[in-house]
């Protein structure tokens, strides 16, 4: 899968497949008043990259790159869970506001392979968001802001994955593996609603944690690299 990078700007639509395209329409709504979402108030977009010449792969995004993807998904999955909470009627109580998130939304691992693991509880939220989106559909009308919403907050998740699929090479991918469904498919209105608003609370509490995470690893790597430059050069 190509690289997704966060870039200002519009994707050339004929480098995109339908879904992409169909992500990005929703993406390009004008937002109603009551919106905050810096991927629309920043002119942000996640963007697929175009292979390069003679089918070579584009180039692997940089560490830096995905940091900056990851801080921009923690304010984007705090802002989502807010609005959702407002918005489904269930900002009482902190009823939302779980402290037993999903087994895969525990961590994020710590140390340098932290990044690497975070391909499955991504694949897995991928999987937790298109089933939120399905039920508020049987909810909203098309165009809702929730649903606007879910749709950025996929897509951002969909461009991580790409990234560290880029940054990670998997040896010997097995395609068309998709992950598991959700561990509870509640038939009630709102038992579901509750499942998808603790969900996205515990997603924005995992992604808060990470990008605090990368962010204290790039402080300690730049004190280094500056104690580094100040060792006197031996004659």
């Amino acid at each position: 899968m190509a690289a997704i990078t966060v870039a200002r700007g519009r994707p050339a639509s004929s480098s995109l497949s339908s879904t992409e395209r169909g992500l990005l329409a929703v993406l390009r709504c004008p937002p109603s008043p009551s919106s905050s979402s810096p991927a629309v108030t920043k002119g942000l977009f996640i963007l697929w990259a175009v292979p390069g010449q003679g089918g070579r792969p584009p180039q692997p995004p940089t560490l830096q790159q995905v940091q900056a993807l990851v801080r921009h998904m923690a304010e984007d999955a705090q802002e989502l869970f807010t609005f959702y909470e407002e918005d489904q009627r269930l900002a009482i109580n902190n009823l939302c506001r779980t402290n037993h998130p999903p087994a895969w939304l525990r961590g994020p691992a710590t140390g340098p392979t932290g990044l690497r693991g975070l391909r499955g509880p991504m694949a897995r939220m991928a999987q937790a968001l298109q089933d939120i989106t399905r039920h508020q559909r049987d909810l909203n009308p098309p165009g809702a802001e929730i649903l606007r919403r879910l749709a950025s907050t996929h897509l951002k998740v969909r461009g991580l994955l790409s990234n560290l699929e880029g940054l990670f090479p998997a040896p010997s991918p097995l395609p068309g593996r998709r992950p598991p469904p959700s561990p509870t498919a509640p038939t009630k209105v709102f038992r579901q609603k509750l499942e998808g608003c603790r969900i996205l609370w515990s997603y924005a509490r995992f992604m808060a944690k990470l990008s605090a995470q990368l962010e204290a690893r790039s402080r300690q790597e730049k004190r280094r690299s500056r104690r580094g430059s100040r060792l006197p050069v031996r004659s």
